[in-house]
């Protein structure tokens, strides 16, 4: 038997894991997982000057519900993947869905605008550093979330640590869109989704590691 089919039968052997325990755990880190992002946009990139007005319109929020519903998503992933043989199905039709509705609203807002405009539109000012400041506030917040998943002992460590590695990036780049003025769908479609991919990316190598028995 190979060592893969050999852990996830111990783990099908072990008492179902609380749904409650495991989702309390998973909540209970976040907040100091939010709270080092939140810290690292306030203190080392700053906040954007123009904060106040910003959230009184619609394309701030729109933003925030963006990135957040990937943390959502990465939440619900890694809470399956906490539980053995609970199936995953769900939470990536969802990750699918989220990202299939951001790239949508990205091409129609480029069909709708003049040619010459496209490129400023997917570009912004700051394509440059949007990604690996996404994944910077990540690497500071991803202690606590593998801190935490790590108690669930998961079968598929690489797909967990993916998980936890989408769930912090939702984090990070919900709390980085308070220092990013970029407000156009395609911007965000495009850069944030290469800076939060990134940070699942390391998710997933991490979690080799992390999450091994």
């Amino acid at each position: 038997m190979k060592t893969d089919d050999l852990i996830t039968s111990l783990a099908l052997d072990l008492p179902p894991t609380s749904q409650s325990d495991v989702d309390r755990r998973v909540l209970l880190f976040m907040l100091p997982a939010a709270g080092v992002a939140l810290s690292g946009v306030v203190w080392w990139l700053g906040l954007r000057p123009d904060l106040m007005s910003a959230i009184a319109g619609p394309t701030f929020w729109a933003k925030a519900a963006y990135t957040a519903a990937l943390c959502a998503a990465g939440f619900w992933l890694l809470d399956r993947l906490g539980r053995p043989g609970a199936s995953t199905r769900r939470p990536l039709i969802l990750l699918a869905a989220i990202l299939a509705v951001a790239a949508g609203w990205a091409v129609v807002e480029l069909l709708g605008a003049a040619p010459d405009a496209r490129m400023d539109m997917v570009m912004g000012r700051s394509a440059r550093v949007c990604p690996t400041n996404i994944l910077s506030l990540g690497a500071l917040a991803a202690p606590f979330i593998f801190f935490a998943a790590r108690r669930f002992a998961p079968v598929k460590p690489a797909f967990a640590g993916a998980a936890a590695g989408l769930l912090t990036a939702g984090l990070a780049a919900t709390a980085y869109g308070l220092h990013c003025p970029e407000h156009t769908a395609a911007f965000v479609a495009v850069w944030y989704t290469l800076g939060m991919g990134l940070v699942a990316a390391l998710g997933a190598a991490l979690g080799r590691f992390a999450f091994r028995w």
